[in-house]
């Protein structure tokens, strides 16, 4: 062999090592930031790994069916007492049960196209899903507290709906209506949730759980309905969620903005959309606990459009992205809504508006009607509004409800080592619930953000890190975010605090009133108004940065290697940076962006002019520029554009 042929080999065998290094027997790895193989090759990876090594412990059974349709699309045999499992599951008639049927209902279309099923365990499938309530107005009672009302689960039922009466169009269900009037029931309501997503998008914005289970419901749409538009309209809405993920996430990170968030997928990583983009893009992980949208997707026929694939996956380029989600409940009669339609407030439900004073009324009436209540004291609420009138001639408090999803304005700056994502302005000093007003992502653990708790444990919602007892007043431009807490003292809980943890960061400095981090080449700078003190949690791990008080302005803003050049110039810089703050009033010098002033009632300016924290577009980015309420987008890379037509149902790529 030749010394060049030797130097070769070795050159080989090292890149080998390298591509496996931190791979498991399928090649998953803990967590992959660039993309790896095609969607062919990911698919039949993930097909190996969740027949062979997924796992459901935990999920109580919920989520068993999705591992036996991974199992079936790999050629193994199914296991039918994990089938019996899924039954026992759904028909306890707990709350989720809908994600399972879901899972069911797909594994019955399998089963109609190849038989998978011994006749006695298909049997008690269809009695199962004849059996099922597939909505709040079916007559009879859940013994059970269970969730109708949400974004997803107002679709995870339709979906499931309209599949049931589509297997079964001339049966009788247990609650009297033949297959065919619940695909009817289920198509009346489907046909608008389709609507209202394109149009206004996901009013649960960028929720990494979420987002999970519209992917299995679109998939089961797109796969499954016999109506053409609403397959393919389906299709559009899971193009837009690529797209919303495409422009979201930082190697493999949905690392954004979002209006509902749990401790778990915040505090250990296990972010639940991780397999889908995996998948989708070839970045992120696959987790064994998180397997409904991925399942889904592995075994449809459904495809992400190749621009979207190479926007999702381009690090290599700064991209700026303003997009509006969900609507003000004020608004509803420019886009043709009522207050006094129950279908059109099944949108307000789905923002969780159920309290809000123009719709409470109608709230009020479906419950009483249809024994759906998420809330059960609605006459107290209509009392206090109807006070506020009789005094003021206006209602002067009408952000009462703590799970409001409501217009979303938001920002999110991905450059090669950094991105950075804010909600701005999101109903400031409002009762807040799972919503995350922003996040600084260099990594899949290096992670920044700032709440003001809800509680000092995590099995509570808002918890200690997960949501905000009381939202704050946040705005972003490109890489800093300013965010202003002015907590009432009724509070029970006297300090905000900011998630830093030290041991996913290669340096923490502090100086003066800034904690400065870099991961790689991705530089962080926090700021806070009142002195800050580091605390470990249980484990004796250092993440909590706490400042004392009811009151604080936090400033956070971002630089790398490429914009700032080296860490220590940049902690330079930052530090010397004048920051003026007059109570909830703030003027920052910033060294990339000028002077940013902000307050709690004062505009957001740079370099003394206001910027509108409100955005006028879905999607405004170098890749679309969709105005918002629109049934028509376009999304253009490179020398290609393709067109989403949710009117007609049709993609195109010219």
């Amino acid at each position: 062999m030749k010394t060049s042929q030797y130097i070769l080999c070795i050159l080989l065998f090292i890149g080998v090592l390298f591509s496996l290094r931190g791979q498991d027997a399928n090649g998953n790895g803990p967590f992959r930031t660039s993309p790896q193989g095609t969607f062919e090759q990911r698919r039949q990876q993930y097909i190996d790994y969740c027949s062979k090594e997924g796992d459901t412990e935990g999920q109580g059974g919920r989520t068993i069916i999705f591992k036996e349709i991974t199992r079936v699309a790999g050629g193994l045999p199914i296991d039918e007492k994990k089938v019996q499992e899924t039954l026992d599951v759904i028909y306890y008639n707990r709350d989720c049960n809908d994600f399972t049927l879901n899972g069911l209902l797909r594994l019955e279309y399998q089963n109609r196209e190849k038989p998978i099923l011994s006749k006695e365990m298909n049997g008690k499938v269809e009695d199962c899903i004849l059996d099922f309530k597939y909505w709040w107005d079916d007559a009879r009672r859940d013994t059970t507290y269970k969730c109708y009302h949400t974004e997803n689960h107002q679709a995870l039922y339709h979906t499931a709906e309209l599949l049931a009466g589509q297997l079964y169009k001339d049966k009788i269900f247990k609650n009297g209506m033949t297959g065919q009037q619940h695909m009817d029931h289920a198509k009346e309501r489907l046909v608008r949730w389709l609507d209202f997503r394109f149009r206004f998008g996901f009013s649960e914005w960028l929720s990494a759980t979420y987002y999970d289970v519209e992917v299995l419901l679109l998939c089961n749409l797109y796969d499954y309905a016999e109506d053409p538009l609403i397959k393919s309209r389906a299709g559009l809405v899971l193009d837009m969620l690529m797209f919303d993920l495409a422009l979201n996430n930082y190697k493999g990170v949905l690392g954004a903005t979002t209006g509902r968030i749990y401790a778990p997928t915040l505090l250990t990583y296990e972010n639940p959309i991780s397999p889908v983009m995996k998948l989708v893009f070839g970045v992120g992980q696959y987790l064994p606990r998180h397997i409904m949208g991925s399942t889904a997707l592995v075994t449809s026929s459904y495809r992400c459009p190749q621009v979207i694939e190479k926007i999702g996956t381009d690090y290599s380029v700064t991209m700026r992205n303003r997009q509006r989600n969900s609507i003000e409940v004020a608004d509803a009669p420019k886009y043709g809504l009522s207050y006094d339609s129950e279908l059109d407030t099944h949108l307000f439900w789905g923002m969780q508006e159920f309290i809000h004073p123009l719709a409470i009324r109608m709230s009020k009436h479906i419950s009483e009607t249809h024994d759906a209540w998420p809330y059960r004291d609605y006459d107290r609420y209509i009392k206090i509004y109807d006070d506020q009138i009789a005094k003021y001639g206006k209602v002067t408090t009408p952000n009462l409800d703590r799970f409001a999803l409501s217009e979303a304005n938001i920002e999110t700056y991905r450059t090669p080592d950094y991105m950075i994502s804010c909600a701005s302005d999101f109903r400031p000093r409002a009762i807040g619930y799972q919503q995350h007003p922003w996040q600084a992502t260099l990594g899949n653990k290096a992670l920044v953000f700032t709440n003001h708790p809800g509680s000092e444990h995590l099995n509570v919602t808002p918890n200690y890190w997960a949501g905000n007892a009381v939202l704050p007043r946040a705005a972003q431009h490109k890489n800093v975010v300013v965010c202003i807490y002015n907590t009432p003292e009724t509070e029970k809980i006297h300090f905000t605090h900011a998630y830093v943890p030290k041991d996913a960061f290669d340096e923490v400095i502090e100086k003066g009133s800034w904690v400065f981090a870099r991961k790689d080449d991705g530089y962080i700078a926090i700021y806070s108004q009142h002195q800050i003190r580091w605390k470990a949690n249980d484990e004796g791990v250092i993440n909590d940065l706490i400042a004392d008080g009811l009151q604080n302005i936090w400033i956070c803003e971002m630089g790398s290697k490429q914009e700032s050049g080296s860490f220590s110039k940049f902690v330079d810089m930052v530090s010397k940076s004048k920051v003026m703050t007059n109570n909830q009033d703030v003027t920052y010098n910033s060294p990339s962006q000028g002077q940013i002033e902000f307050g709690w009632a004062s505009p957001f300016k740079i370099k003394g002019k206001e910027v509108s924290l409100k955005v006028d577009y879905r999607y405004d980015n170098p890749y679309s520029k969709t105005l918002f309420n629109t049934r028509k987008m376009e999304i253009k890379k490179g020398r290609e554009t393709l067109i989403l037509d949710f009117e007609n149902g049709k993609q195109s790529i010219k």
